[in-house]
């Protein structure tokens, strides 16, 4: 039996050796016929192509698990369709990146909100962009809160369904690493409209850029608009998807330069699923904004914002796309029960959201009170906002600045106490 044992170790070893050449084969299998058609088409003067992605390491074949619902897309975490790098084990995947933004109708894919538009553009490691997609997308319910996306019922009419732009969609993802902005709740949504049109797709690598400006980036905060303005980044209108994109795009170079350090990813590449393509896109313009914020969002500038409870990432994520809409002007008034909606796919009640409304307010009446002046025209704006919030008399005791309040100092009403924001 001894005199065998050297013979049974050499054959262990030899199946090991094997084994691992059979993995790597399988990593660096040729790309599937989708990305091909990229390079096919720039060569006959159709669509720019993007450079073949080759992977450095193996990853063995592996059983898809449950969807894992993730809170954030942190490094090393898998969630039902990526696996998100970042720092840490695992090797580099050498390949272009699948910059992908939406717009939905709340935050909550489990309780049927839906995708209302996608972009989705190719960008190499310097920020320049090979092929763009976007669309408007007919969600089949109510768009939800027009204040935000700034979509109508009347834009999807015409657009096409997930379904319909699928193929689009996976063609764009073949062969790249996915990047998203708030990679998991991203993550979420797409993993729900793939399902609800019954395709099933390989785990891939993404890289989620909140992530990355974090390690990066020193702003207070990580939504697109105050990363773009740190950047200088400022020229596109982010809540337009493809706004969102081009921005991503310009950033991502900045914060991977200044990471410094090459992103890991835990999985390779597979090939995505091939589809017909139905119907052609619906898209709207990416206007290019001015670089001037108005006089709500200077006063929002002002100062630390309400933030929410450590580990409330949905109610954070509420907060913030209402301070957008407040910065941009975009809450008119009679939006209180769509923001509750809105509120509500977050998993907020009532008074959470009514916490952060209020908190939003007095945020906005003690920036007002440091000005030497305060307008007609400002207090219509406090007004405009507090009645989109669903408190339409608080500003009511503010009254426009007087000569003889300039001549004696201005004596404006006390700010009422800060109530905390529980949540």
């Amino acid at each position: 039996m001894t005199g065998h044992l050297p013979a049974l170790l050499a054959l262990a070893g030899a199946v090991l050796l094997l084994g691992l050449l059979i993995s790597l084969a399988l990593g660096r299998r040729q790309r599937s016929a989708a990305a091909r058609r990229h390079d096919r088409a720039a060569q006959h003067g159709g669509r720019p192509g993007v450079p073949g992605p080759t992977f450095r390491g193996s990853v063995a074949a592996e059983t898809r698990r449950p969807a894992v619902r993730l809170a954030t897309a942190e490094p090393g975490r898998r969630g039902p369709l990526f696996q998100w790098g970042g720092d840490g084990p695992g090797f580099e995947v050498d390949a272009p990146f699948a910059v992908v933004a939406m717009a939905t109708t709340g935050f909550s894919p489990e309780k049927g909100d839906r995708l209302v538009e996608i972009a989705i553009a190719r960008v190499d490691e310097h920020g320049r962009i090979s092929d763009e997609y976007a669309t408007l997308v007919d969600p089949g319910r109510d768009v939800g809160p027009l204040s935000v996306h700034g979509i109508s019922n009347l834009d999807v009419r015409s657009a096409p369904t997930f379904a319909d732009i699928a193929g689009e969609i996976l063609d764009r993802l073949d062969g790249a690493v996915v990047v998203l902005h708030d990679g998991a709740l991203g993550e979420r949504f797409l993993a729900a409209e793939f399902a609800r049109a019954d395709v099933e797709l390989p785990l891939t690598p993404a890289l989620c850029t909140q992530w990355l400006a974090r390690r990066t980036l020193r702003t207070p905060d990580v939504t697109l608009r105050t990363l773009a303005r740190h950047a200088g980044r400022t020229q596109f209108d982010t809540t337009v998807a493809m706004g969102a994109v081009r921005t991503i795009a310009a950033l991502l170079p900045q914060m991977l330069a200044v990471h410094a350090e090459p992103v890991h990813y835990l999985c390779g590449l597979r090939p995505m699923p091939q589809l017909d393509v139905d119907r052609d896109p619906v898209t709207r313009p990416v206007e290019v904004r001015e670089n001037t914020d108005g006089w709500v969002a200077s006063l929002l500038s002002r100062g630390r914002l309400p933030v929410a409870a450590p580990g409330q990432v949905d109610a954070q994520r509420y907060l913030d796309t209402v301070t957008e809409a407040l910065r941009d002007g975009r809450l008119l008034g009679g939006e209180a029960q769509t923001l509750a909606r809105l509120g509500g796919s977050a998993g907020l009640a009532a008074a959470q959201v009514e916490s952060m409304h209020v908190w939003l307010l007095e945020h906005l009446r003690a920036a007002a009170l440091t000005d030497a002046i305060l307008t007609t025209g400002q207090i219509r704006q406090l007004r405009t906002a507090a009645g989109a919030l669903g408190h339409p008399a608080y500003f009511d005791e503010l009254r426009p600045t007087s000569p003889q309040d300039l001549v004696a100092g201005r004596s404006a009403p006390a700010s009422r106490d800060m109530r905390s924001l529980r949540v």
